[in-house]
């Protein structure tokens, strides 16, 4: 079902709808995030169109390093735009003890928000992801606990400028 939303998402769009669209002129935009994959980060994304890839490098307590590439399908026109995404989130924890290993996750994930530029150059944005575990390496090699399969909603929100 994940692939299938992908695929959909980022299939080529008619002529028409490119036309209404404006350029297709690659546009990159760097900005800080807070919330979604960690309390505090900074994100990258690469725009053509109606499309960009996002890419997210944030933290939780400094101890811990998260990384999340989405693909993203903008819809509508003007200043205030729906997108949707589909994309992968790994996040790995540091131990203090260094007797015991580092524990990480890779979790697929599926941004649903609003894009609203006010100015051509800036951008604020609020996104509610779902965030599925596809694995697990826990730290505690005794802990055998299985991967939970409850999707987790997290908000995360991002101011966005274009250079």
């Amino acid at each position: 079902m994940l692939a299938a939303l992908w695929l959909g998402a980022l299939a080529p769009a008619p002529l028409a709808a490119q036309a209404s669209s404006g350029t297709d002129d690659m546009e990159f935009g760097i900005g800080v995030t807070v919330g979604g994959i960690g309390l505090l980060g900074l994100g990258f994304e690469f725009r053509w169109g109606d499309r960009s890839l996002d890419a997210q490098v944030a933290t939780f307590s400094f101890r811990d390093v998260s990384l999340a590439v989405s693909g993203k399908q903008y819809f509508g026109g003007g200043d205030l735009q729906p997108f949707l995404g589909l994309g992968l989130w790994n996040v790995t924890a540091f131990r203090e003890d260094p007797a015991r290993r580092t524990g990480t996750a890779l979790l697929a994930r599926i941004p649903l928000g609003v894009d609203w530029s006010p100015a051509s150059d800036h951008s604020l944005g609020a996104s509610l992801a779902l965030n599925e575990a596809l694995w697990i390496h826990r730290a505690d090699p005794e802990d055998d606990t299985p991967i939970s399969r409850r999707p987790l909603p997290l908000p995360g929100f991002y101011y966005r400028a274009r250079p």
